[in-house]
């Protein structure tokens, strides 16, 4: 199959998969008279919505929803899936670029000569040793202990656990410090009042997850603009910005290693 057929394949099963979003609170009533006090619809589903309110959590059927209801939601489930389309166009259109990059690259390699030898200088000069180019820091393994406050850059970060994996996780695994980079795009964990920032990586497949809890006095976390703008309701606050993509940020947080391509963190706050 053409990588470009498999790639519009991924897209639609991806955009059929279930979407999550976040509505203000309101009293829901269904057709059969159940009403659901300060209910937040969090994710949209095939067969219906799931819903937050007073009482807990639950699945709504499309068909138990007034008309009015169901058109709304419905309307906004078809607004979310093409933003969700557009993103994932937008994605394998930047995989395909930097892969051709890449071609361009490796074929350039290929085309250069081959330096001549070095020539052979007298007895004396062969036991001297030739001048090289200073390395940029030390490797993992030779790290000095991290303190919390040590800010290390996302992408250095990346570069040591691409390089060398075993001596990263050594230096940098079960670690409480702080990394700098900029916001790329945000995640949430829905009923796990938690929510994820993912920083910018120079690598493809490998990136910086820092994931957050949500602090006690906060109701909700969200992103309005199209996922660009990370925005919290604290409970008896307006709603407040937290991040917006393209920020630079500095967050301190515990690094639990490279996992399926991700470095992740936990437990994670904004410095600034």
């Amino acid at each position: 199959m053409p990588p470009r057929a498999f790639g519009n394949i991924l897209l639609l099963f991806l955009a059929c998969a279930c979407g999550t979003v976040q509505l203000d609170a309101e009293d829901m009533t269904t057709n059969d008279g159940r009403v659901f006090k300060n209910a937040i619809v969090v994710k949209f589903e095939a067969d219906g919505v799931v819903i937050r309110h007073d009482g807990g959590t639950r699945q709504v059927p499309w068909s138990e929803l007034p008309v009015p209801l169901r058109s709304r939601y419905q309307s906004e489930a078809r607004r979310q899936k093409e933003v969700e389309i557009q993103k994932l166009n937008q994605d394998l259109a930047r995989a395909e670029a930097e892969a051709a990059k890449l071609n361009q690259s490796e074929a350039r390699k290929a085309e250069l000569p081959s330096p001549p030898a070095a020539a052979q200088g007298n007895e004396s000069d062969s036991t001297i040793p030739r001048a090289s180019t200073p390395l940029t820091g030390k490797p993992p393994g030779d790290r000095e202990p991290l303190k919390p406050e040590e800010i290390v850059d996302a992408a250095d970060l990346i570069a040591q656990f691409k390089t060398d994996s075993a001596a990263a996780e050594k230096s940098f695994q079960k670690k409480t410090f702080r990394v700098k980079g900029v916001v790329q795009r945000f995640e949430s964990k829905l009923f796990l009042r938690q929510y994820g920032v993912v920083l910018e990586s120079p690598e493809q497949f490998m990136r910086v997850v820092l994931r957050f809890d949500y602090p006690d006095d906060y109701k909700s976390i969200y992103t309005i603009q199209n996922g660009q703008k990370l925005v919290g309701h604290p409970a008896r606050s307006q709603e407040v910005t937290l991040m917006t993509v393209g920020d630079l940020v500095v967050i301190q947080g515990k690094c639990n290693g490279l996992r399926d391509a991700e470095i992740l963190f936990t437990g994670c706050k904004t410095v600034r």
